[in-house]
Order: C-alpha cells, then structure tokens, then sequence
C-alpha cells in the first residue's frame, strides 16, 4: 500500500517541478539555474519541518508521511538537476555562477532544512499552548 502513496505523492511532486521550471523558464532569462535553486530550497524546508512535525507529537498515518516525504518531496526536489546544471555551467565557463550556485545550493538548504526543524518545534509549541488554554 505504501507504494501506491509514494507513486501518489511523486506524481504529484514531479508535475509541480515541472510547473514552476516552466515557468520560470519562461519568465527569467538568466544564467542562474532559479527554478532548481528555489525547488530544492523550498524542498529543504518543507522535508524537514514535516518529517519533523509528523513523527513525534504530531503522528500521522505512515503510509501519508511516506506519500508527503518520500514520494512528494522526493520527486519535487532534485539533486540531478543540480549536478547536471553545474556540470554545464563550468562547462560553459561560467566558474563564477556555477560557484555561486553550489555554495548558494548547499548552504541554503541546510539552513532551510534547520529551519524546518525549527518551525515545526515551534509549531508544537503554539499546539500545546492552545490546547492547554481551551
């Protein structure tokens, strides 16, 4: 049953990929790679705080997790992608960008990813304070 989630959940993951490359392909002309940057970096965030918030307090059917998180997540972001981009960039001879774009890439998905963590603590800490007032 699981792998019915995660085919689910990667569908739906790689359709919305799709999407915004699409779109910012066709809204920003530029050397950047913006559209992997910003899915791997809003895929960061949101595999950390989930996983975060719904294994501990927060439980959630399993099957529902693995669909989100491995499924979901999993084909949104893309580390190929990554790979591939920077392999052209320096193949193009733009050092510089493809610099960027790595540090940018790898440090701005650890901090997303710690600040996932984070704000699904908190998150927590909002729930159990309200349900201790009502």
């Amino acid at each position: 049953m699981e792998y019915i989630y995660i085919g689910i959940g990667g569908f739906f993951g790689a359709v919305l990929r799709y999407s915004i490359t699409i779109y910012f392909t066709k809204m920003y002309h530029t050397a950047f790679p913006f559209e992997t940057f910003i899915i791997n970096i809003l895929g960061s965030f949101l595999l950390s705080f989930i996983a975060n918030f719904t294994m501990d307090e927060y439980k959630v059917n399993t099957n529902l997790r693995l669909g989100i998180t491995t499924g979901f997540i999993g084909a949104f972001t893309t580390f190929s992608t990554f790979s591939m981009e920077t392999i052209n960039l320096l193949k193009a001879g733009k050092d510089y960008i493809a610099l960027s774009y790595m540090i940018l890439s790898i440090f701005g998905g650890l901090l997303m990813s710690y600040l996932g963590f984070e704000f699904a603590d908190k998150t927590f800490d909002l729930l159990k304070e309200r349900e201790e007032e009502q």
